[in-house]
């Protein structure tokens, strides 16, 4: 381990845990319920090292790309969380290879969680009208790595797919206020059968997208919401946290057809 590196501490001390997530500099002093540790001590020790001190015991641990992305990315909009993300991604049957496009890039965190699919071979192509959140998206999606599968424009949707061939994309993911606005363009653009999923954040806009479809070329699979509630795993003690992820949004899945 170099200094600058990321880092994710998980400090114990008795039944309490809690992470940490810094950037390691070698004179440094970061404190965590279960003691202090110095930079030294964690440069010396490595990732996957385990660190005792009076109070308890500090694991030194590799941040995952999406621990990186959720602790060091530059946010300029309300992201897509991971329980949302990565089912929208699974669910669109992405693979190796697949080429997708996406509007309404934001942070970069739907993104991120289609490009680790589709990542190495595949195409993701992006767009997004606002100059502050295209420069946002990309820089955040090249820090963790994923920068070579993705072609993303600073361009309105409906005109940067007129770009592409027809029947020419496997999915199509959108996060946007009018999403019944792209259909008709993206309906050209994806291959009969190819999935297209809609983030949207109110039960209005799900009831205008869906009266906005036209039957003779989508079919509306399905409309969902994922809440996520995380357990205390104290031996003895297994129960829910009273905190939870709940509402974020709506997804709505459609198919061309």
């Amino acid at each position: 381990m170099e200094e600058g590196a990321r880092v994710k501490l998980l400090a114990i001390a008795g039944d309490k845990r809690r992470e940490y997530f810094v950037t390691v500099r070698k004179n440094a002093v970061y404190s965590t319920i279960a003691g202090p540790v110095k930079g030294d001590a964690l440069l010396e020790s490595g990732y996957g090292s385990r660190i005792d001190t009076l109070r308890g015991s500090i694991y030194v641990l590799k941040p995952t790309w999406l621990e990186e992305l959720e602790n060091w990315a530059r946010r300029g909009t309300q992201v897509i969380y991971p329980k949302d993300s990565a089912y929208m991604a699974i669910r669109a049957g992405l693979r190796h290879g697949s080429k997708v496009f996406e509007a309404g890039l934001g942070s970069g965190f739907l993104s991120a969680s289609i490009l680790s699919i589709i990542c190495p071979g595949g195409k993701l192509y992006g767009y997004e009208v606002r100059r502050e959140f295209y420069e946002n998206a990309l820089h955040n999606i090249r820090s963790i790595g994923f920068g070579d599968c993705i072609e993303a424009y600073n361009m309105d949707v409906v005109e940067g797919l007129k770009f592409l061939e027809n029947e020419s994309l496997d999915a199509g993911f959108l996060d946007l206020p009018r999403p019944e606005h792209v259909l008709d363009e993206a309906w050209r653009v994806l291959k009969p059968s190819s999935p297209l999923i809609v983030f949207l954040p109110t039960v209005s806009q799900i009831e205008r997208l869906v009266s906005t479809v036209d039957g003779d070329k989508w079919i509306v699979e399905s409309v969902e919401e994922l809440l996520l509630r995380e357990w205390e795993a104290k031996p003895g003690a297994l129960r829910p946290l009273p905190r939870m992820i709940g509402h974020t949004g709506f997804l709505v899945f459609l198919r061309r057809i």
